[in-house]
């Protein structure tokens, strides 16, 4: 999906939620964020998205229902990074719709996020962030990762995936 389609979908969720007197409040992550956000990508396969738990039934349906009207896969909209949330995610405001606010994390926590999954589609958009955010070496984007995410989940595959990525270029 490309962005003015995602937020054409998203406002039909919004408007969705508002007949039924409702605000839903949703968070970007991960492909979303990118392609929304930081405008780094054309395109993503799907939302992924924090919803807030007091209204997250509500935005599952009306989503699927706008998945339905539109002919896209029933979790074109989805929450399944709720889990990879290691710490209460910092947020700013990227958007609201009738119906629906759209926060998006700080580009530092998605560094952080990125940074722990580790998986290698997102090796380029952890380079992306850094770019973003000045970040050029291994031990200013750790410095990120410590900010945002607990020790237990610092494991030394962190430590090496940036390394890696920062540190390639020396002997």
């Amino acid at each position: 999906m490309q962005r003015a389609e995602i937020e054409t979908h998203l406002r039909a969720v919004g408007a969705e939620l508002a007949n039924q007197g409702l605000i839903g409040e949703i968070v970007l992550a991960g492909g979303a964020f990118m392609t929304l956000v930081l405008r780094s990508r054309e395109a993503t396969l799907d939302v992924d998205a924090y919803f807030d738990p007091k209204t997250s039934g509500a935005i599952r349906a009306a989503a699927l229902k706008v998945a339905r009207q539109n002919g896209l896969p029933d979790d074109w909209l989805n929450d399944a990074v709720k889990g990879f949330f290691a710490t209460p995610p910092l947020t700013t405001r990227w958007a609201e719709y009738p119906g629906l606010r759209v926060d998006a994390l700080t580009p530092a926590y998605m560094l952080a996020m990125k940074a722990v999954a580790g998986r290698p589609q997102d090796l380029s958009d952890i380079e992306v962030l850094a770019r973003h955010l000045g970040v050029t070496s291994s031990e200013g984007a750790l410095a990120i990762v410590i900010e945002h995410v607990p020790e237990r989940l610092l494991t030394p595959r962190v430590r090496y995936l940036l390394d890696e990525l920062f540190d390639k270029d020396e002997p």
